[in-house]
Formats: structure tokens, sequence, C-alpha cells
């Protein structure tokens, strides 16, 4: 009977919920996606790309500069033109005029290359939110196993101190003392293996805030419980406003840009220049101007603008492709998200009961000298193993449930 005591003490335990850690050193999932966005290396990096893509918009929108330049003529040569008294110095001030709309041209186009940068931060910052909550889940889930490894344990330390007890009366055979230390040692080894798991994963997510010692003691939260499934169809919906979807819309506003450059480069600029002329001959100054065109433009800007249709045409077959992928994945990730709560739904109502019955008529059996102490520990293992499976299952599906978050997140990022 003392057995049965030990063993029914120790599982009551197994299945409650990691008891709540109200310190200032307990880390909440949102707490961690917030430190991760804040200090990731890897969205630094992508800010300053914004801001480099804001800069060189900014300069492209800048005009032509005006030049200033000046010539020497008719000096150094022979007979009367050997020195410099017939010189002429000619000092020049010029500057393009752009025509067609190529200033207004040229800043919408950089508008788009920043909204494209920022399109890719969005990217970067989902997949860093994705990836904390990932590395937090598994903080949690190494912790649930900890505590089960412990609990684990301390019942294979209680039930061997009972056999041996039963041993000395001399109601069970040697051999049950053998196996019950056996069974203390695994114990004792999971343990060990579960705590080393459970530091590796306190790292692992430190990391992404740039903390190579976590200063958290424990993840705040429990992977069993489990929000209710969104639906599809309404998950479905969200696809065409995500980040990875809206590039495209963002990549056709930037070729619509480069179109309306390039059929602004058809009309031609203008470039003049005035200056004052030195005659040394004559001991006068005179006005010089000169105008400049560039002329043939027209075939080039065909080129461009053929050029724009094809990637504009490539880029909606690319969209297509990517749009039947994404739903494709989607639609993949919210079955094995079903299968998963199902799974842990079966393990918590059914299999686990069912497994704990079964332990307590294997130690009845024992009392009683009807079964072996092996049977009992048998017993023990499959209803350990259906716990580690719990803990598995809703795990996984707090994994695919984040998937699923940011495949269907809405993108903040507008075309200009």
């Amino acid at each position: 009977m003392f057995l049965r005591y030990v063993c029914a003490s120790a599982l009551a335990g197994a299945f409650a919920s990691s008891p709540a850690v109200a310190d200032a050193l307990s880390l909440t999932m949102s707490a961690a996606v917030d430190r991760a966005v804040a200090s990731s290396p890897v969205l630094s990096s992508e800010r300053a790309a914004v801001s480099a893509a804001e800069q060189q918009a900014r300069l492209d929108a800048l005009p032509p500069p005006m030049t200033i330049g000046g010539e020497m003529e008719n000096f150094a040569g022979t007979d009367d033109l050997s020195g410099f008294e017939d010189a002429e110095f000619t000092l020049r001030v010029g500057k393009t005029f752009e025509l067609g709309g190529k200033h207004e041209t040229r800043k919408a186009l950089g508008a788009s290359r920043v909204a494209l940068q920022g399109n890719e931060l969005e990217r970067r910052r989902l997949d860093v939110a994705t990836q904390a909550k990932h590395r937090f889940l598994d903080v949690v889930a190494q912790q649930a196993r900890l505590t089960l490894a412990e609990q684990e344990s301390a019942l294979a330390r209680e039930t061997r101190e009972a056999v041996a007890y039963r041993v000395k009366r001399g109601a069970s055979p040697e051999a049950d003392l053998a196996l019950a230390d056996l069974t203390v040692a695994r114990a004792e080894l999971e343990q060990e293996n579960a705590e080393h798991a459970v530091e590796s994963a306190r790292v692992a997510l430190s990391v992404l805030w740039g903390e190579r010692s976590p200063s958290f003691a424990r993840a705040a939260g429990s992977v069993d419980t489990v929000p209710e499934l969104p639906p599809f169809e309404a998950l479905a919906q969200r696809l065409q406003s995500s980040p990875d979807q809206q590039l495209f819309a963002l990549e056709a506003a930037r070729l619509d840009a480069q179109r309306r450059s390039a059929e602004a480069s058809r009309k031609p600029d203008l470039s003049g220049t005035l200056g004052v002329r030195r005659l040394e001959a004559f001991d006068d100054q005179a006005l010089v101007m000169s105008i400049s065109m560039p002329i043939g433009l027209g075939q080039r800007s065909d080129l461009a603008l053929a050029r724009g249709r094809a990637e504009l045409e490539s880029l909606e077959g690319r969209r297509q492709a990517v749009e039947l992928e994404r739903y494709q994945e989607l639609f993949t990730r919210y079955q094995e998200l079903r299968h998963a709560r199902h799974e842990f739904e079966a393990l918590r109502d059914r299999m686990i009961p069912a497994a704990d019955r079964a332990l307590a008529l294997a130690r009845r059996g024992y009392d009683e000298a009807r079964y072996s102490f092996l049977q009992v520990a048998a017993a023990r293992n499959v209803l350990h193993s259906l716990q580690k499976d719990r803990i598995a299952a809703a795990t996984r599906y707090h994994r695919l449930l984040a998937d699923i978050e940011r495949a269907t997140a809405v993108s903040g990022v507008t075309a200009p």
C-alpha cells in the first residue's frame, strides 16, 4: 500500500501546470518579442538600409548641378601668336534645364525604392518576431519537460524506497530492487538532460537581443493553453495584404516609376552656357553663349519601355506563382495545426487518463503480489511517454500558429 501512496502523490503533480512565477526575472512572450525586435542586429542593419535608401532618394531628387569653366585660346603659337598678347580668355557658367518632368519621375522612383526597402524591413521584423516566439516556446516546452523529469525522478526515488522496504520484508524479490535502482538512474539522467536543454533554450532566446547570459530566470507561460483555431477562409483572405505579397505591388510601383522615367527621357534636356570672353588683341570683352541638346533619344526610350513591359510581365507571373505557393503552404500548416490540436486533446482527454488508470491497476496488482515491479515500471513508462508527447503536440501547435501569424500578418507598408 505504501507504493500505491507514493505513486499517487507523485503523479498527482504530473498533470498540473507549471507554477506561475511572479518575480521580476520571469519573461513573457510579448516581452521577448519586444526585446528581439528592439535590439536585433538584423533589424538594425535593415533600418540602416532604409535610411540609406531615403538619403539616396533625396540625392536623386536634386536637380543637375550648375557648371563653371574657363578656356584660353590663341596663345603659345607661332609668330604673332607665340606669346599671350593676342590670347582670348573665356569664363563660362552652364546649366541643364530638365524637360518632360524628369525631376518628378526621379522623385517617384526614389520613393518607390524607399517603400521597397521599408517592406524588406517589415518582412525581417516579422521573421525576427516569429523566431523569438519559436525560441520562447522552446524555453516553455523545455521547462515543462524539466518539471516532468523532476517529478519522475522524485517518484523513482520514492518508489525505490518503497520497493526496498518490501524486499527487506521479503514481500518482493531482489530483482525488483535492481530494477528500481535502474529506474532511478534513468530518471536522474533524463532530468540532467532536461536541465541542460532548458539552459540552451534560454541562451538561444536571449541572444536574439544581444544577451549572452540570459537576464531572465524562466519563461512565463504554459504550452497546455491552446487557443481556438481561426477560420481558414479568414486567414486565406489576409494573404493578399501580407508583406510577402505586398512586395509585388511595390515592385510594380517601382517599374511604373521606371516607365514614366523612360517616357520622360524621350524629351531631351536643354543645356546652355553663358560666359565672358577677354580679347587681349583688342583689349575688349564680349559675352559668349552656347546651347546644346542631345538627339536620337527616342530609340533609347523605346528600348527602356520594352524592357519595363517585359519586367512587369515577369513580375506578374512570379506574383501568381508565389500567391498559389503561399496558399498551399497556409493550407498545409492549417491541416497540421488541426492535427496537432487533435493529438493534444486525445492525449490529454483519453490516452493519458487511460494510462493513469492502467498504472493504478498495475500498482494495485503489485500491492497484492499479482504483478511484478517490471509491469508497474512499464505502465509508468507509458504514462511518462504520453506526457512528453502531450508537451510535444502542444508545442507544435503553438509553433504552427506562430508560423501562420507570420504568413498572414497585414503589411504596414504601402506603395508610394
